[in-house]
């Protein structure tokens, strides 16, 4: 079996192993997968400017036309040397993971072959067909997110010559991590914004650089516990479309609602004031309403309902990977009715 622990890919990416010419990649951040891919198509060698010589196609183009992969793996590039081709947005298809199973059994001799994928679980018939060939390579894509973004910084700080304090990483970690390519673009930004200055200061950070993880995800978050029902599908496309994955938004509603217990329970338990609970949390001051809302709306008991059901479907998704957004979406959206609903009462009581 032809594949690598996660914390083994970037070791196999400093040194791409072409004995093996068909790769996939796959993880939840397309950001990092594509990444990760780019380093093998510059690894390759081709010319990715060059239509003779590198070609990208869609994944359910192919599921149309799977003969295209055969004919473009199998072509001999016209002024010779290798060909790069490209799959981008696989899943479940099963005529891409045929074609994986294939194309991977052969010594191909002229082109490699990169296929991006979202988080392929275990049983998913494109990793397992990739897993067991035998020349096929699997990378799964998911790295510790703090090790991941401290990487993104320090090698943009270098590449700019420049050096930041430890209030001001501290300030940009914070801000990063939804997505890797959105979240070197902003280091980058921050970096052309601090050109002529020697340190970069947490001052420099907020002045320049957007939280790319947070603001989206706290807005369809705070959405969601305090009952915004018609605001919320917007919100959580425009979340998915700008590549945040699916477990993010159930794992920020699940940290969200543990934080509520508690603050509910000092509420209903040792008497004090909603407005006290939420002081000591000391929340961003865009979210304090929409927390004030929720902890006044929502009981003990109800809270832990809650988290019972956004637990269980946080598992139903782990299983049935290709209905990860459709159960987050009802997730959310199910919340969203029940604050809707427990905000009523409070208006009738």
């Amino acid at each position: 079996m032809a594949q690598k622990k996660a914390s083994e890919v970037e070791a196999f990416l400093s040194r791409p192993d072409f004995s093996f010419p068909l790769v996939l990649l796959y993880g939840p951040d397309p950001g990092l997968v594509s990444e990760r891919a780019d380093k093998i198509a510059e690894a390759s060698g081709v010319d990715r400017n060059d239509p003779f010589a590198a070609v990208t196609l869609a994944a359910d183009e192919l599921e149309k036309d799977i003969g295209r992969l055969y004919d473009e793996a199998r072509t001999v590039s016209m002024f010779g040397g290798k060909r790069l081709i490209r799959v981008r947005g696989a899943g479940a298809g099963k005529a891409l993971s045929e074609a994986a199973a294939a194309l991977g059994a052969e010594k191909l001799q002229d082109a490699t072959i990169v296929i991006e994928a979202g988080d392929l679980k275990g049983g998913a018939a494109l990793r397992t067909n990739v897993e067991r060939a035998k020349f096929a390579m699997a990378l799964p894509c998911y790295q510790d997110e703090g090790r991941a973004l401290d990487q993104i910084i320090d090698t943009e700080l270098k590449a700019a010559g420049l050096t930041m304090d430890k209030e001001a990483r501290d300030e940009l970690r914070s801000r990063l991590g939804a997505n890797r390519i959105a979240s070197r673009g902003e280091v980058k930004k921050l970096c052309l914004y601090a050109l002529g200055t020697a340190t970069v200061t947490a001052e420099d950070v907020r002045a320049i650089v957007g939280d790319v993880s947070a603001d989206a995800l706290d807005e369809a978050i705070d959405a969601a516990v305090s009952g915004e029902v018609k605001r919320l599908p917007h919100l959580i496309d425009r979340l998915t479309s700008a590549g945040t994955a699916t477990f993010q938004l159930h794992q920020g509603l699940l940290r969200y609602f543990q934080q509520l217990l508690a603050m509910r329970e000092s509420v209903e338990r040792k008497g004090e004031t909603v407005a006290r609970a939420i002081e000591r949390r000391r929340p961003f001051f865009r979210r304090r309403h929409a927390m004030e809302t929720a902890l006044s709306a929502w009981t003990l008991a109800e809270i832990s309902a809650a988290l019972s059901r956004i637990e269980a479907d946080i598992l139903a998704s782990r299983k049935e990977a290709a209905l990860q957004l459709t159960i987050t979406k009802k997730t959310l959206l199910d919340i969203a009715v029940e604050a809707a609903r427990l905000k009523a009462r409070g208006r009738r009581g």
